[in-house]
């Protein structure tokens, strides 16, 4: 049976390389896979970063351009009345300096109760701004005011206003005030975020509207507006954001531009999954790439190189057991140098086997025929004593003397018939029990019938070979029980029968019996020598053997073998 130490993929070359390959080769994908962890962070940690300086840029922007137009406000209050007095003269000085500032949409000058007296904006002036809080904070006192980021009611842009009080020792006249565009305060960022991909969204405690590419408003997402407008007031430092936007979270970073008023959202153009993918196909796709080539690159090399080979010869090696050992590896020559090598050493083994082959041949044969040669000289010579015995058999008178001899020829008849079943058979290791049994029953009973009986010798065997250590004591046993039932079974009978039966599956189990219809034993009977050589017959054999009275009224002499023994 094949040896087979391992299971069916455990056993197999290329299996193992390839996993002592992916074991070897598993740390650095894991460090692969920790450095692109690490950057993925300090790419988002970068991103963040960015994205508050660009929301701290958007308010230093839009801080500079309310103190810049603070100054002008400051500047227009000194001569207030003078402006006042001549209104269309008015309207284009302030046309004429909010002109030269491009965050300013509007300067306009009011009275006391809201009216506008002159405004750069022909389309403001008959608006009422009694009402908005920058103006009644003027009223109530204050000397300068911040609006509010609100909606243009001309422009339709977010501004802010910037205004002054006009008046001395606390009488309130009216006011001049400037709007800054917010959108325009902060371009450069605008511009730039929007142009990277970024979305910009100005937030305000009541609404959040995004600015697309043209800084034109648009709404944002219900959901996203519910969860930044509780966020600007109490804002007073940029607050790092991740939003479940797009089927995904998108970093990002909330801005305060006005205290308690305006924040600035800059989100990031892809999601936090997606950041770093150019890092991430460096440091981890291309080293995944390169474990999963190597493992593929060891298979089929071990699969081109060696595999196929030793399947070549495996086959090879199938046809010297089959005995063809002439056949010569010649494919095996375009192999790899230890392949080849290889190959030439089982091709000498063969050639050398073949001559041992050849050689053993020889020797069997030469053995055999010495076999056969000594087989038939014993025969022969036992065949000579046979004829002496006959020669001085005739010569002496019926008695005990010519009896003793008459048995010693049956007993050397049958180890001369041994021996001719040996060298005449094509085994010299084995006698053919049927045939043999047949041929010793014929010769036994062509002895011992001196022409005034009728008793007939017959054999029943099955088909078995017993080595000649097995057959000759079973011959000799026959020889004795056949010899002893011819002398005493059919004492006043001119006929009779017996039959030698042997079953058995082995030399180590069998059952030998000879048979015959005679008369009987008698109770006077004793034990003579033919029962003591059959006794010593069977200890030959490691059987043993007893006598039994059968249902025809003779006896049955048996030699078991085996387990089963009486």
């Amino acid at each position: 049976m094949p040896f087979k130490p391992g299971g069916e993929m455990t056993g197999r070359l290329r299996f193992v390389l390839a996993l002592v390959l992916a074991v070897a080769l598993f740390p650095l994908l894991l460090i692969a896979m920790a450095q692109t962890w690490s950057e993925a962070r300090e790419e988002q940690r970068v991103q963040r970063d960015r994205m508050i300086i660009l929301g701290a840029l958007a308010a230093s922007e839009l801080n500079e351009s309310i103190s810049r137009a603070q100054g002008i406000i400051d500047a227009v209050s000194t001569r207030g009345f003078a402006f006042m007095s001549a209104p269309g003269g008015c309207s284009r000085a302030m046309a004429q300096i909010a002109g030269g500032d491009t965050v300013l949409t509007n300067i306009a000058l009011t009275n006391a109760n809201g009216e506008i007296i002159c405004s750069a904006l022909e389309d403001a002036r008959q608006l009422d701004l009694s009402t908005e809080d920058w103006h009644q904070s003027l009223q109530n006192g204050a000397e300068r005011s911040v609006s509010g980021v609100t909606l243009g009611r001309v422009t339709r842009r977010p501004i802010l206003i910037v205004a002054s009080r006009l008046g001395q020792e606390g009488e309130f006249r009216g006011a001049a005030a400037a709007a800054i565009d917010v959108l325009q305060a902060s371009r450069n960022l605008i511009d730039n975020a929007v142009a990277e991909g970024s979305q910009v969204v100005l937030v305000t405690p009541s609404e959040a509207r995004e600015v697309d590419t043209a800084r034109v408003l648009k709404p944002v997402a219900i959901e996203l507006q519910d969860d930044l407008l509780g966020r600007v007031e109490g804002l007073s430092r940029p607050e790092p954001l991740r939003l479940s936007m797009d089927g995904g979270e998108r970093p990002a970073v909330l801005t305060p531009l006005v205290e308690d008023e305006l924040a600035l959202l800059l989100i990031s153009p892809a999601p936090v999954t997606q950041w770093g993918l150019v890092s991430v196909a460096a440091t981890f796709l291309i080293p995944l790439l390169m474990y999963a080539l190597a493992l593929a690159s060891v298979w089929l090399a071990v699969d081109h190189y060696v595999l196929r080979w030793l399947g070549y010869l495996r086959r090879i090696a199938a046809v010297y057991g089959s005995g063809r050992l002439d056949v010569v590896p010649i494919r095996a020559q375009n192999a790899p140098r230890e392949i080849r090598e290889l190959a030439n050493t089982m091709s000498e083994m063969a050639t050398s086997l073949e001559e041992q082959h050849s050689e053993l041949e020889a020797s069997v044969e030469q053995r055999g025929a010495l076999l056969r040669e000594i087989h038939h000289r014993v025969k022969n010579n036992l065949q000579i004593i046979v004829s002496l015995l006959n020669l001085q058999a005739g010569r002496m008178a019926d008695g005990e003397g010519r009896s003793a001899l008459m048995e010693a020829r049956r007993r050397i008849n049958a180890l001369s018939l041994v021996h001719r079943s040996l060298y005449e058979a094509d085994d010299l290791r084995a006698v053919h029990m049927p045939g043999f049994l047949s041929e010793l029953a014929m010769n036994l009973q062509q002895v011992s019938d001196d022409g005034s009986r009728s008793i007939s010798v017959q054999a029943e065997c099955e088909d078995v070979a017993f080595e000649p250590d097995t057959a000759v004591p079973i011959a000799l046993f026959v020889t004795e029980a056949v010899t002893n039932a011819y002398k005493h079974a059919f004492q006043d009978r001119n006929s009779g029968r017996i039959i030698v039966s042997l079953t058995a599956s082995s030399a180590q189990d069998l059952t030998l019996r000879i048979r015959d219809d005679g008369v009987g034993m008698s109770d006077t009977a004793s034990q003579g020598t033919g029962s003591s050589l059959m006794e010593a017959f069977a200890m030959q054999v490691d059987g043993e053997t007893w006598s039994e009275a059968n249902a025809e009224g003779g006896m049955d002499f048996v030699l078991r073998v085996g387990e089963e023994k009486s």
